[in-house]
């Protein structure tokens, strides 16, 4: 009898036969201090990498705005994200997929269950099925997914025949499961994507951005931005804590999706 082995989460969506569905739009944040910057060079850059040492990378996620910095209690409007929604007829190549944030994972804002493995047990690779993949196993359509609404465990376990040697394809639905605590938020129910090259900004694949209203007061702001994107969504600075902002930003990619006729 041949000795069981560990099943990893990249070969067993690769060996499945989940359906792969057309992927959500990829999302880009980051602080609106660098929004003059992007909209000069038109493009979001790679930059040195904190995690993967000696890389240069820019991140984005799969359907939500679900990179978040420091949250602050009086935020001014540089310190709010500003979003890029993008989506592609050919895709830049991928580094790599995670099915959450590595960020967060490397600075231990995850769940011990998760990081008792290392985090390239939970690098899918650069195929870009494998997001689809992701999505048919764990949610089951994009709408749940972008919904943060995942398959019951129970039933994954069931469907799928998983015992424990699947332990890190569980590890990934338990964590899909559980609501945001204090150290882990929707970047843990985020599929991230790393990109090893600048990402132009054009008509053809901005879908649209989203910004703090307050920066449409800067003359030719606008301008410059519609002729990148048809689509400009704002929201308001409120007398809130920069992490309760969060929930428009959210409403607003919803916008630019409707107002782009990307059905999810």
């Amino acid at each position: 009898m041949s000795k069981p082995r560990e099943v990893h989460l990249k070969d067993f969506l690769k060996n499945s036969n989940l359906a792969v569905p057309k992927s959500p739009p990829w999302v880009h944040s980051t602080p609106s201090a660098r929004l003059f910057d992007i909209v000069q060079q038109e493009k979001l850059l790679a930059v040195k990498c904190s995690i993967f040492k000696g890389e240069k990378l820019c991140y984005l996620f799969v359907g939500r705005a679900a990179y978040k910095t420091r949250d602050t209690l009086n935020p001014e409007p540089w310190q709010l994200p500003s979003v890029f929604v993008m989506r592609f007829n050919t895709p830049p190549p991928l580094k790599r997929i995670h099915p959450f944030d590595s960020g967060a994972f490397k600075t231990g804002r995850m769940p011990d269950y998760l990081t008792t493995f290392g985090l390239d047990d939970f690098n899918v690779g650069s195929d870009q099925d494998q997001i689809g993949r992701l999505i048919s196993l764990y949610f089951d359509t994009p709408r749940r997914y972008v919904d943060r609404n995942a398959l019951d465990q129970e039933k994954l376990k069931d469907e799928h025949l998983l015992n424990m040697s699947h332990a890190k394809i569980l590890a990934v639905s338990k964590l899909y499961n559980e609501g945001a605590t204090k150290n882990c938020d929707d970047r843990a129910a985020a599929i991230e994507l790393q990109v090893e090259q600048d990402i132009p900004l054009k008509k053809e694949n901005l879908l649209g951005v989203v910004i703090p209203e307050e920066y449409l007061r800067t003359p030719g702001l606008r301008e410059s931005i519609l002729t990148l994107t048809n689509i400009i969504e704002t929201y308001r600075l409120l007398p809130l804590k920069l992490s309760q902002h969060y929930g428009l930003v959210y409403d607003c990619v919803e916008s630019v999706y409707k107002r782009a006729g990307i059905g999810i």
